[in-house]
């Protein structure tokens, strides 16, 4: 189990960091096709994509089911997960009522500690080391990726940035980036069509190197919801993919809210890293490279 939990926390490291802008469809501005079989515009999807993400300023859920598989291991656990714009979040997995995995990040850093770990640590860097890299990480990263996961960041490029590709099945919104390294990358939101000009819905996001065209990451959108209050939805079902790794995550957020600014007023330690006593915690943008942390730079998609 040990090696399965330390999979899935640096899954979560890398959601954290982000396979960008994963996971709704919409069902206001919908970029519906001004006639049937008629390819959205680029403007129309971003629109489409935008729009949930104004109406989400905080997630959480207090029922967060984790399937994890690393190779041919697999573990489930329990855990529950808080979001807030711009970068706060902080997941907690158990097993057995024990925390096995903390992960958080707010605005000026992120961390994670896997109890199970070897060796043990609260591994943690500043966004502002982290974005100069590179950065000891086992998996490329990106500091707003898990809110852009959930919807609730927006797509702020010029609109030129972006093209639809028209497949049989599917119009595909595709952008083109650079690593921070200067490597390139492919970013694809992939829509289902939907007969007689129904609103599209999201069947998947791939985050692919544009030279090897080999995916990095992948998620699959299984099940939503719809808010009631806010009209946002919400993801309810997701399984995220790392090929490289052979690695997936298939995360079920049942009771998931929209907007409780409760649960974030006044709780000043729930965006803090925590001081775990008779722990060692390590900066990852000074900390030498092992095979436990290997050099790897951060994918930067925005």
């Amino acid at each position: 189990m040990r090696k399965v939990l330390t999979g899935l926390s640096l899954a979560w490291v890398f959601l954290l960091a982000g396979c960008n802008n994963w996971l709704f469809r919409r069902d206001v501005a919908s970029p519906q096709a001004a006639r049937q079989g008629e390819a959205p515009t680029a403007a129309a999807l971003v629109n489409y994509l935008n729009d949930n993400a104004k109406r989400i300023q905080v997630l959480d859920c207090t029922e967060l089911d984790l399937d994890c598989r690393d190779h041919l291991q697999a573990v489930h656990l329990d855990g529950t997960m808080v979001c807030q714009k711009p970068l706060n979040l902080r997941m907690k997995a158990f097993v057995v009522g024990k925390t096995e995995v903390d992960i958080g990040s707010n605005d000026r850093e992120f961390w994670f500690w896997i109890a199970r770990a070897q060796p043990p640590g609260l591994f943690h860097c500043s966004y502002d080391d982290f974005r100069r890299g590179p950065v000891a990480m086992p998996f490329p990263f990106q500091p707003e990726w898990v809110l852009e996961a959930l919807g609730m960041a927006e797509f702020n490029k010029p609109v030129e940035s972006y093209r639809v590709l028209d497949q049989k099945s599917s119009w595909v919104l595709a952008e083109s980036a650079t690593s921070p390294q200067g490597k390139p990358v492919h970013k694809y939101t992939v829509f289902n069509k939907q007969p007689g000009g129904r609103t599209p819905r999201i069947a998947s996001h791939v985050l692919q190197d544009a030279t090897t065209n080999k995916i990095i990451c992948a998620a699959y959108i299984h099940e939503e919801r719809t808010d009631p209050a806010t009209g946002a939805v919400i993801p309810r079902k997701v399984q995220l993919e790392w090929p490289a790794e052979k690695m997936s995550l298939t995360l079920k957020l049942d009771r998931a809210t929209v907007n409780n600014q409760a649960i974030v007023q006044g709780n000043d330690l729930l965006f803090t890293r925590p001081n775990l006593q008779g722990v060692p915690a390590y900066d990852l943008a000074h900390a030498p490279s092992s095979s436990a942390m290997q050099q790897a730079g951060g994918i930067t998609t925005r």
